[in-house]
């Protein structure tokens, strides 16, 4: 799952995608408020979730999605 996250998130990144891991701030990618939305937007389609605006708040890294993620699942 943790790659699927960081693959997408690349994907929207400017710069070396293979430079982040799941500690890697995502604000720190250089990318804008929107280009984090279409990030989320892209996760939640992949995974079938919908993040509350609480949670969209809370992320910061690759690790925060996952976390998120799972506990949509638990």
């Amino acid at each position: 799952m943790l790659d699927k996250i960081i693959e997408t998130i690349a994907l929207h990144a400017r710069g070396d995608g293979a430079l982040i891991s799941e500690e890697t701030n995502i604000l720190d990618l250089d990318v804008d408020s929107l280009c984090v939305l279409k990030i989320i937007m892209d996760i939640e389609g992949a995974f079938g979730v919908r993040f509350n605006d609480e949670e969209i708040v809370e992320i910061r890294t690759p690790k925060d999605i996952e976390n998120a993620i799972l506990a949509k699942f638990a």
